[in-house]
């Protein structure tokens, strides 16, 4: 089978749409199918490399309202050329911005079945806050240009119920939508780097995510000031730098605790999982209103790490006895849970084995497998439609 994946995000990028698209496409590249990754151009992009996988390129200019998207170009003839020759049988894009008009020309051309995954909930308050654009006019029009194309593809793929229903209640049809969870990448047992080997501290508290506003790490911090008063030693792990790491530095400063938190540098997400930062920690923690389904949730549990974070009506199936959940916004209650799971042992143990039992459910290959018969079902649909 022939694949052509068409994001605005791609390698080295470190987000969980980039991670999710990596390991299928991988995965599907061993089973013998070909995958053809759409994408624009970054300076980085050469040096990802895998057998079966091509990546083609195109240009783009900045999207200012969000750091890691770009704008490409409506129509671009090489690409034109790329698809006849490359003869995909199926499109599968991830992204809903300009790169997704290029899918529906191809389509208009080529006659392909399309398949789109709903990734972020782009029309949540706590994005349009992060883009300026936080009205209900503006909401209303962002899932009317949504359904504008959703008419236009034959099957939409999402992660989790919740988003099932979110666009069910989005006048989305059921029969439309399948579930093909996030799958958990492909880890080794040997570690090869070590970020955390001159620390000395056990209470390490973990955030892996982008550092933007929609993910509330302010209060992260006011909860770890709180935490400081009862575990003088803990440390804030915050993997990833941009685009509000400044100013949180300069919050931590304010509030005195500079010395317990530590900004790594955005880790590529290979180095991530093989080495110690996952291992040392003693849990995992968010205050993020807004996801879908998380990769680095599903990560940090593989690991085994008790889950601190708001009560955040998307993950909830994803996190049953290995969370404890605050109100959103509330750093009290974020601390209270923080210092009962750093000051009990028994209790983190126990919270440990419910998250290695949950994440099994995100099995790499077996999702893999649910993906490429989804795909199979969708061309011979498609053939027997036209």
């Amino acid at each position: 089978m022939k694949i052509a994946v068409f994001t605005d995000t791609f390698y080295p990028s470190t987000n969980g749409i980039v991670t999710s698209i990596i390991a299928f496409s991988k995965e599907l590249a061993d089973n013998w199918n070909e995958v053809l990754i759409v994408t624009p151009y970054n300076k980085w992009i050469e040096s990802f490399t895998y057998k079966n996988i091509e990546v083609f390129t195109i240009k783009w200019i900045p999207a200012i309202f969000y750091p890691d998207f770009k704008i490409t170009f409506w129509f671009t003839p090489n690409l034109i050329k790329k698809i006849r020759t490359f003869k995909p049988d199926i499109i599968h894009f991830h992204t809903q911005f300009i790169i997704w008009w290029q899918a529906i020309i191809i389509w208009k051309m080529f006659k392909i079945p399309r398949i789109w995954t709903f990734h972020t909930y782009i029309a949540d308050e706590n994005y349009l806050k992060v883009i300026w654009l936080n009205s209900k006019i503006f909401w209303e029009m962002w899932w009317k240009y949504n359904n504008f194309f959703y008419k236009k593809i034959e099957k939409v793929i999402v992660p989790s119920t919740n988003a099932k229903i979110e666009l069910i209640n989005h006048w989305i049809d059921s029969k439309d939508i399948e579930i093909v969870s996030n799958p958990l990448p492909m880890i080794s047992s040997n570690k090869e780097k070590y970020f955390l080997n001159k620390i000395k501290t056990e209470n390490i508290v973990l955030y892996v995510w982008r550092i933007s506003k929609e993910k509330n790490i302010d209060v992260c911090l006011e909860s770890i000031y709180v935490v400081s008063k009862e575990v003088p030693d803990v440390l804030f792990v915050i993997v990833w730098d941009w685009p509000e790491k400044k100013d949180l530095q300069k919050l931590a400063k304010k509030i005195g605790i500079e010395n317990n938190v530590l900004f790594l540098w955005k880790v590529p997400h290979g180095e991530l999982l093989n080495s110690d930062i996952f291992d040392r920690a003693k849990l995992f923690l968010s205050a993020s209103p807004s996801e879908n389904q998380p990769l680095t949730l599903i990560e940090a549990m593989n690991f085994g790490l008790p889950i601190v974070w708001v009560d955040e009506k998307w993950v909830w199936e994803l996190i049953e006895k290995n969370w404890f959940k605050a109100k959103n916004e509330n750093f009290w209650e974020l601390a209270i849970y923080i210092i009962k799971l750093l000051k009990d042992h028994d209790l983190c143990k126990k919270m440990w084995e419910e998250s290695k039992k949950m994440s099994e459910r995100f099995n790499l290959k077996e999702l893999s497998k649910k993906l490429g018969n989804l795909y199979d079902k969708v061309i011979q649909e498609y053939k027997n439609k036209y």
